[in-house]
C-alpha cells in the first residue's frame, strides 16, 4: 500500500531546510546534470533563463518571443525527439516531460507578457513543441500545462534545477521549489507511518504517531522559512511563470495540488473534514486532474474501494452513504487508550498548524483577501479556498 504513494523525491540532507532562502550564493551549482532530451534539456537548463531575460529587456518583446518559439521548434525538428521520448526509462521520461512543459509554459507566459493575440501565442508554441507535449501527456496522463508534479516532484531541483530566472531570482526560485520538495519528503514519511498504523495489526501505534508528528512539525518548520525569509521582490519575478495559463482555462502549479497533503489529511482527519468542510472533498474530486495521478488515485481507492475514479462522485459525498472511516486511522485509535488518543490529537494539531501556516503564507505573498481565484466557484473567496482543510473544532 505504501509503495503506491511513493514518488522519486529524494530525502534531502537535514540542513537543506535551514539553507533555503539564505542566499549563501546567488549562483546555482549544477552538481549532477540530468539532461534526458539532450539539446532540448540543455536548452531548458542552461539557455532558457537567458533568453527570457533578453526578451524582458527588449524594445520589441513580441518579436523576441516569436523568435524564441521558432528556435525551440527548429531545435525539436532537428532530431527525432518523439522516438527518444517514448524510449526513455520512466525516471528520465519524467524529467523530459518536465523540460517539455517548462518550454510550453514559457511560450504561453512570455506571449502574454509581449501582448500577443491567442492565435499568435499558439503559433509561438508551435506544432513541433505541441506535438511533443501531447505525446508526453499520452504516455503519462496529465493536464496539458505545467503541473505541480512537473515543477516539484520530477524537477531535479537538488542537482540540476529547471528555473525561469537568472541570478538571485533564479536561486530564490530554486529554493521555492526545493522547499516544496522538502515538505513533500516529510509528508511521504508521515503517510508511511500512518499507513503502517492503519493497515498493520501489530504496528506500534505510539511509534507510528511519533514519526508522523515529527514529520508534520518538520514540514511546518520548512513552511515557516517561506513565511519569514522568502523575498517578496524576488518571488514576484518568478511567480508569473507559475500562474494560470493566460490563454487556456487551466490553473498553474500550486502547493494546493499536493496529493500527499490530501493523503495525510484523509488518514488523520478524513471523517472530521467531511463533517466540517465537505467542500474539501468536492474540490479534490473536481480538480483531480491537477494532482499527481498515482498518489491521488490511491487516495480515491481508500475513499471508494472498488470504484477509484475521480469521474464518479462517491455516494458518501452525495449524502447517500456513510463516510468510509476505514480510509482513516480513526477505527485504530479507538481501540487504544488515552495516551495514544492524546498523541493522535497532537498529530491533528500539527496538521492544522501546518495548514494555517500555508494559508497565511499564501495570503502574504500571492493574494489579496477577498479576491476570487480562477478554477473555483465564483462564490468562493480565496480565504475560503485556503481554509478548506482547516478544522473548525479539531479533536484536541
Amino acid at each position: 500500500m505504501v509503495a503506491h504513494l511513493s514518488f522519486s523525491t529524494p530525502k534531502p540532507p537535514p540542513n537543506r531546510a535551514q539553507q533555503i532562502f539564505s542566499h549563501l550564493t546567488d549562483r546555482i551549482d549544477r552538481e549532477q546534470r540530468k539532461r534526458p532530451l539532450g539539446l532540448v534539456s540543455n536548452f531548458v537548463a542552461d539557455q532558457l533563463p537567458h533568453r527570457i531575460a533578453e526578451i524582458k529587456d527588449s524594445k520589441r518583446p513580441d518579436e523576441g518571443v516569436k523568435a524564441l518559439g521558432r528556435s525551440i521548434n527548429a531545435m525539436i525538428a532537428s532530431a527525432d525527439y518523439e522516438v527518444q521520448l517514448l524510449n526513455l526509462p520512466q525516471p528520465d521520461f519524467a524529467i523530459a516531460k518536465t523540460d517539455i512543459h517548462y518550454l510550453v509554459n514559457c511560450a504561453y507566459q512570455m506571449s502574454a507578457f509581449a501582448g500577443l493575440h491567442p492565435v499568435e501565442a499558439e503559433l509561438t508554441v508551435g506544432e513541433e513543441l505541441s506535438r511533443l507535449a501531447r505525446l508526453s501527456c499520452h504516455r503519462q496522463p496529465s493536464i496539458e500545462v505545467l503541473s505541480y508534479e512537473d515543477m516539484i516532484l520530477t524537477n531535479p531541483v537538488q542537482s540540476d534545477p529547471r528555473v525561469y530566472c537568472l541570478g538571485a531570482a533564479g536561486v530564490e526560485e530554486r529554493d521555492f521549489c526545493l522547499g516544496h520538495q522538502l515538505i513533500e519528503s516529510e509528508l511521504q514519511l508521515a503517510i508511511e507511518a500512518l499507513l503502517e498504523l492503519r493497515d498493520t495489526a501489530e504496528a506500534d501505534a505510539g511509534h507510528c504517531l511519533a514519526v508522523c508528528l515529527e514529520c508534520l512539525e518538520s514540514a511546518k518548520f520548512i513552511l515557516t522559512r517561506f513565511y519569514e525569509h522568502m523575498s517578496p521582490d524576488l518571488f514576484g519575478q518568478f511567480r508569473v511563470f507559475y500562474g494560470k495559463n493566460p490563454y487556456k482555462n487551466r490553473l498553474g502549479p500550486s502547493g494546493r495540488f499536493s496529493a500527499r497533503i490530501v493523503a495525510v489529511s484523509v488518514l488523520l482527519v478524513g471523517d472530521d473534514l467531511f463533517q466540517q468542510k465537505p467542500q474539501f472533498y468536492r474540490d479534490v474530486y473536481r480538480l483531480s486532474e491537477y494532482y499527481p495521478h498515482e498518489c491521488i488515485n490511491e487516495v480515491f481507492r481508500w475513499l471508494s474501494p472498488g470504484n477509484a475514479s475521480a469521474e464518479l462522485t462517491p455516494a458518501w459525498l452525495k449524502g447517500k452513504a456513510d463516510f468510509p472511516r476505514s480510509a482513516t486511522i480513526s477505527p485504530v485509535i479507538k481501540r487504544h487508550g488515552n495516551e495514544i488518543a492524546k498523541l493522535c490529537a497532537s498529530c491533528v494539531y500539527a496538521l492544522d498548524q501546518f495548514t494555517r501556516m500555508h494559508r497565511i503564507t499564501a495570503l502574504k505573498y500571492t493574494v489579496e483577501p477577498g479576491r476570487p481565484i480562477v478554477g473555483v466557484e465564483a462564490s468562493e473567496s480565496v480565504e475560503a479556498v485556503l481554509s478548506q482543510r482547516l478544522l473548525t473544532g479539531a479533536r484536541f
